[in-house]
């Protein structure tokens, strides 16, 4: 079995384990067709996200090879959800994380895409996690900057049109 999220608290930001109650509250955060610009896709309504949760907290996909890390990131100070990260879990016997992170643009500019994905390297490091990678589009220089500082590189490697990036 591949292992679950736990909650992780940084400076300002918790990160906590996915559930399909978050849906309701998420639908509003992930509204802003800006999101949308650089990865695809549409602001999803209630039940598909609903639906993509219930997927998702299973933790792991259908045949087992990859495991499923995600986290819904609320301000400490308010409790109101602003995104999300997550890890999709993709080697066991090294393992290895391809990461990913989204922040409403209401929040952003703030560093908090930065502090919740290093919070969230963090504890996979600390589950014994030692690689870690994350596929950005090319012009997405905010995502690019969160990367670096996570101590990722571009690669030559090109992913549906998004620039590889590994530690």
């Amino acid at each position: 079995m591949w292992m679950a999220a736990e909650p992780i608290e940084s400076e300002r930001l918790r990160l906590k384990p996915l559930t399909v109650w978050h849906a309701a509250r998420m639908v509003g955060v992930l509204a802003d067709p800006s999101i949308y610009r650089f990865m695809g896709g549409e602001p999803p309504t209630a039940l598909t996200l609903s639906m993509r949760y219930r997927a998702q907290v299973v933790g792991h996909s259908a045949d087992g090879c990859t495991g499923w890390l995600n986290w819904i990131i609320t301000l400490t100070e308010t409790a109101a959800p602003i995104g999300f990260v997550q890890a999709t879990l993709i080697d066991r016997s090294q393992l290895a994380a391809d990461l990913a992170w989204v922040i409403s643009p209401h929040h952003q500019g703030r560093g908090h895409a930065t502090e919740a994905a290093a919070a969230m390297v963090a504890w996979l490091r600390d589950h014994g996690v030692s690689r870690f990678a994350a596929n950005i589009h090319p012009q997405h220089e905010a995502s690019a900057a969160v990367a670096r500082t996570l101590g990722l590189h571009a690669t030559a490697a090109v992913v549906h049109g998004e620039v590889r990036w590994e530690s």
